[in-house]
């Protein structure tokens, strides 16, 4: 057989279905259960704010910016990585910057939730800079 014949015989789509099914469903599990969290998430926000429309006083929706709850959501992600950066490689870089940004939209979400004064608390984005140079993956 040439080289060429191998090359085909190795593309094709018989050797490719050889392939470990363990790795499709790992990546088809791992998808899976993000999605069914975040619907999970999605459903709960959605009772609250049914259970709130139909007069059940909940003290955290009383906020005027209830809404920047939305925002901690989004620190969930980083979160996540953090932990599997810490898993596989323990207190590295990579887990500093991945808390590095889910304190950074963390900090967001009490500046409107607090109702912080962004005159006062501007520096803070300056320190969250130096930390992001200090912790980033790139030599």
């Amino acid at each position: 057989m040439t080289s060429v014949d191998e090359k085909a015989k190795e593309d094709s789509p018989v050797s490719q279905s050889t392939s470990s099914p363990n790795s499709i469903d790992r990546s088809t599990t791992k998808s899976g259960a993000g999605s069914w969290a975040l619907g999970l998430a999605v459903a709960v926000i959605g009772g609250l704010l049914l259970a709130k429309n139909l007069g059940v006083d909940l003290f955290f929706l009383d906020f005027h910016n209830w809404w920047a709850f939305f925002i901690l959501l989004a620190a969930i992600g980083p979160l996540q990585l953090a932990y599997r950066c810490y898993q596989r490689e323990g207190f590295g870089s990579a887990t500093l910057n991945a808390l590095v940004t889910a304190g950074s939209i963390i900090f967001i979400a009490l500046i409107f939730l607090l109702d912080l004064s962004f005159g006062t608390w501007w520096p803070v984005f300056i320190i969250i800079g130096g930390l992001y140079m200090m912790t980033s993956r790139n030599p």
